[in-house]
């Protein structure tokens, strides 16, 4: 009898020290470099908390939930139960974790965006994620560079893995029938934005492990971005506590802090605050998009992320610029969000600013070539010339008179590379753009308008009051003066054509005189030219008669003729 009582006396014993023998095997806190945790969590021990309703007792509890039933002496122990049987209602009871029945639980894709990969275990091989697919303990997932992905857990927390990160989910848990969950991710690289716990469900634990830190989160919102030697952490929401090499500090909502390894981890400082986006542009037709942010105060550099109008989670740009913008290469058409945020010293991530903006740049217009920029045209009907645009085989075209194009002279869509107005221009001061158009008939957005200016060329001379008369060596001629501005050029020549040329000259008006031609048919041509520029007018030809040089010569000859 006495040793039945010793046995029963040893077990006991031995059953109130387990968590003490387990808590030897467990690693201690020197060895992780460090922690990041909620400031209500248990750092390393998850605990569930069970309100004690009417009737419950703790051998009842014990069959409902310990993976031991016979573990329930520890419970009262540890939570200081006087009487197993009588436990006052409303009672909470501290739990470990490690006492409880556990199963698995799993975590879903709920989102996919790019080329996302996915093993189910360490030394698996990596396969392509797809969205809906559900991930058990052991996965991993890889969202490479210009992908991102969604996770879900069960309890609605939802994981944003960011471009260029790495996440292995360690521990998918859950206990006592599915009230209390206990979750480990690895962060391995890269970043992740949590929204945990929505519905703040209790008993919920979540852990994020980085190559130097952990964090254990309860209904908050915050950021972790690791890499090999310095884990940062902003918290957005809720209070996280930071703890690293023996050292801990708390990091409330709007604050930041980060720990290096090896390190404790710095006081925090209070995020930047959101950027302002009010002078941004809202509309972009022409590529690249650049996104010039103003200064700000404790700003180093500028993190911005682009995703489509309604589709928040879905990534399709991210970027870290150290200069006073963000410059993004090429969107396809279409309605966007911008995220933005001030980076400091610390190259912490400050709060949001969203910008909405529309991409409408495609087809891409073509560019004026010809009239070029602000020149000048000197016939009515000049031939307009632009680039040609690849897959671009129409371009619409305007021509206005005014400072807008609501009443264009010219409204017509074209095929080519050039085209010449059907009428004539006014002289004035000319606006004119091209947009491309796509195979489909879509336009794409107006060029930026180019001015012109048209400015009659010279008319034709008028020489109705011109003298003409010959002497011995010359053609005499006495001109009208030229309109203001201008001046005649005179060709003298055998044909037509005026080529070849017998003579040139040019005067303002006034005598001049021409070598005399020999005698018979000459033309005479004369040009208006402008003074400015040398813009011609067109040409009048005249017919001239050139009496011979000695028109009595013949007599001469008479007295010869009996001779012949």
């Amino acid at each position: 009898m006495p040793s039945r009582r010793l046995a029963k006396a040893l077990s006991l014993l031995l059953l109130a020290l387990s968590p003490a023998l387990a808590r030897a095997q467990m690693p201690t806190p020197a060895a992780t470099t460090s922690a990041l945790f909620a400031a209500s969590a248990d750092a390393q021990e998850p605990v569930w908390r069970y309100t004690v309703r009417p009737g419950d007792n703790l051998i009842g509890l014990g069959r409902k939930y310990l993976r031991d039933p016979a573990q329930w002496p520890l419970i009262q122990r540890d939570n200081g139960i006087a009487h197993d049987r009588r436990i006052p209602p409303g009672t909470v009871l501290r739990i470990p974790a490690n006492l409880l029945r556990q199963q698995p639980s799993s975590a879903r894709l709920a989102q996919v965006f790019g080329k996302v990969l996915w093993r189910a275990q360490a030394q698996g091989v990596w396969q392509v994620a797809e969205a809906g697919q559900m991930l058990a303990a052991g996965s991993q997932v890889q969202a490479p560079e210009g992908s991102n992905a969604v996770i879900e857990l069960a309890n609605g927390t939802r994981l944003t893995l960011q471009p260029g990160s790495e996440l292995a989910l360690d521990t998918l848990s859950l206990y006592a029938d599915g009230l209390m969950a206990d979750t480990r991710l690895r962060l391995q690289q890269g970043q992740v934005e949590i929204r945990d716990n929505p519905r703040q469900l209790p008993n919920q634990n979540l852990r994020i492990l980085t190559p130097s830190a952990q964090a254990v989160v309860r209904g908050t919102e915050f950021r972790v971005a690791a890499d090999a030697r310095i884990t940062r952490e902003e918290t957005l929401g809720g209070a996280v506590a930071l703890q690293a090499a023996g050292t801990q500090v708390r990091v409330d909502a709007g604050q930041g802090s980060l720990a290096r390894q090896g390190q404790p981890p710095l006081p925090p400082v209070p995020l930047l605050a959101a950027p302002d986006v009010s002078g941004l542009p809202s509309l972009f037709e022409q590529l690249p998009l650049r996104f010039t942010l103003p200064a700000q105060t404790g700003a180093v550099a500028w993190f911005g992320q682009v995703s489509p109008e309604g589709d928040a989670a879905q990534i399709l740009v991210q970027k870290t610029s150290k200069g006073d913008a963000l410059n993004i290469a090429d969107l396809p058409n279409g309605r966007y969000v911008l995220t933005v945020r001030a980076v400091d010293t610390n190259g912490l991530q400050g709060l949001d600013a969203k910008h909405a903006f529309t991409v409408f740049a495609r087809p891409f217009f073509p560019m004026l070539t010809a009239p070029a920029a602000d020149g000048t045209v000197r016939v009515a009907r000049p031939a307009l010339r632009w680039s040609q645009v690849v897959e671009v085989t129409r371009t619409h075209l305007q021509i206005a008179a005014g400072a807008d194009f609501a009443k264009p002279l010219f409204d017509v869509v074209v095929e080519g590379d050039s085209w010449t107005p059907p009428a004539d221009l006014p002289p004035s001061e000319l606006r004119w753009r091209a947009a491309s158009l796509d195979a489909e008939g879509r336009q794409g957005p107006w060029g930026l308008a180019q001015t012109f200016r048209y400015l009659p060329g010279p008319g034709p001379a008028d020489l109705s009051k011109a003298a003409m008369r010959f002497d011995r060596d010359h053609l005499l001629l006495d001109l009208p003066p030229a309109p203001a501005g201008q001046h005649y050029a005179l060709t003298l020549s055998d044909h037509a054509s005026l080529q070849p040329a017998l003579a040139q000259a040019q005067t303002s008006g006034g005598a001049i005189s021409l070598p005399r031609p020999a005698s018979g048919k000459r033309y005479l041509g004369a040009h208006l030219v402008d003074d400015s520029d040398g813009t011609q007018g067109p040409p009048v030809v005249q017919v001239i008669d050139v009496p011979p040089r000695y028109p009595y010569l013949w007599l001469l000859l008479i007295p010869l003729l009996p001779a012949l």
